[in-house]
């Protein structure tokens, strides 16, 4: 015969055991709403944080500025890293988009194929129409980025861009000019400066400082605005610069946050051009 102290051991055990399946159950049902909100989250970023394309405007104020280039259009783009995020149904939406910004001057600071991807002929084409049907003004203008190779250069050169390779040039309207400097932060070599209103290209601002260069604007890329942003901080990238402005001195920043993705990711910040309209009062 089972006493009545064996009897409640057996129901206490049972109690114990119910709890324990119950809260394994708990748990269980708690980590799949984790994996759900992480695969849902993964999800977006990787399908649709990359996605859509935002152009940003900037009015540029500077005395500096002559007066024939007062009012003009300037489009920056940079990172296009076609192969990562862009492919040929997003090219073509980049371009109706610069098509409607109908720009005077179009700066490009490098970087046109994602890290070994291998481009076909028919990709090459595409891109070079692309580059060539970009429309202007005054002048198209480019530096090469770290991604780039002999395949982007020759793109570049079929497509009315002025290749600048550590080289300054002035960019005329009749007798007015402004200067632009073009970086190649691989090889860098000493650039001379003038009294001139200056524009700098350089695919990595982070090693603009050590140049030691006078630039009123310097425009960059590469650091992508760190891809992944939350509640406008960068999550992503080792780069010190991840914000799109800055201002040191007399030299204002800005750092494009691209149009492709080296992480294939992207959240609250997407592909985007930049549009500066510059003005002398």
């Amino acid at each position: 015969m089972i006493s009545r102290e064996e009897k409640n051991k057996k129901y206490a055990l049972e109690i114990q055991k119910e709890k324990t399946i119950s809260i394994s159950k708990k748990l269980l049902k708690a980590l799949g709403i984790i994996i759900l909100i992480f695969t849902l989250i993964f999800l977006y970023l990787y399908f649709i944080g990359v996605k859509g394309l935002e152009t940003k405007e900037y009015n540029i104020v500077d005395s500096l500025i002559p007066d024939k280039f007062n009012g003009i259009k300037v489009l920056h783009f940079t990172d296009l890293l076609y192969g990562s995020t862009i492919n040929k149904n997003s090219i073509k939406n980049i371009e109706n988009e610069i098509n409607l910004i109908n720009p005077d001057i179009v700066l490009f600071t490098g970087n046109i194929v994602f890290n070994n991807y291998q481009i076909d002929e028919s990709e090459i084409k595409l891109l070079n129409e692309f580059f060539k049907n970009i429309p202007y003004t005054i002048g198209k203008y480019a530096i090469m980025g770290d991604m780039d190779s002999s395949t982007s250069n020759l793109i570049l050169e079929n497509t009315d861009f002025t290749i600048l390779n550590n080289e300054r040039i002035d960019v005329y309207i009749e007798k007015d000019k402004i200067s632009l400097i073009g970086i190649n932060d691989q090889e860098f070599k000493e650039i001379n400066s003038n009294d001139n209103y200056t524009i700098t290209l350089i695919n990595n601002y982070d090693k603009y400082e050590k140049y030691n260069l006078i630039s009123n604007i310097v425009l960059s890329g590469h650091n992508l605005g760190g891809e992944i942003r939350l509640f406008n901080t960068p999550l992503l990238g080792t780069d010190k610069y991840l914000n799109n402005y800055y201002e040191t001195s007399n030299t204002k920043v800005y750092i494009s946050s691209g149009l492709g993705s080296k992480s294939h990711m992207r959240l609250m910040n997407k592909p985007s051009l930049n549009v500066y309209r510059l003005y002398n009062n």
